[in-house]
């Protein structure tokens, strides 16, 4: 799984700021299908940032043994990892957010989603 992935990274930095973006945007209330849109492309993206991690590692050990660049790829799989667990938990609070979605307290979680979001665009 390694080959893959720069695609597979792509594909979850593109879903998540998408998602991040829609997740601000939703909060003003405005268009409505924002929201679900938001909601599925953090979670899709959060799904993505595990397959991004274990190709990762799968890719590694080949490009530590080019020399002068085993500290960089140390530091970027950190950041992988840290990424990976920001997004985990802004799925957790994304799915709170779901199960309390007939509750005023549902704005407030996807406050939190939005929140912790920018952290985890930071990350990546």
């Amino acid at each position: 799984m390694g080959a893959f992935h720069p695609q597979v990274v792509h594909f979850a930095v593109a879903l998540l700021v998408v998602g991040v973006g829609f997740r601000l945007v939703s909060l003003l209330g405005r268009p409505a299908w924002i929201g679900p849109a938001a909601a599925a492309l953090l979670l899709g993206g959060t799904l993505a940032t595990f397959a991004a991690v274990k190709s990762g590692d799968d890719a590694h050990g080949p490009v530590e043994r080019i020399p002068g660049v085993r500290s960089v790829v140390v530091e970027h799989e950190e950041w992988a990892h840290q990424t990976r667990n920001v997004f985990g938990a802004v799925a957790l609070l994304e799915l709170i957010a779901l199960a309390l979605r007939k509750s005023p307290k549902a704005k407030l979680a996807h406050v939190a989603v939005a929140v912790v979001g920018l952290f985890g665009v930071y990350s990546l």
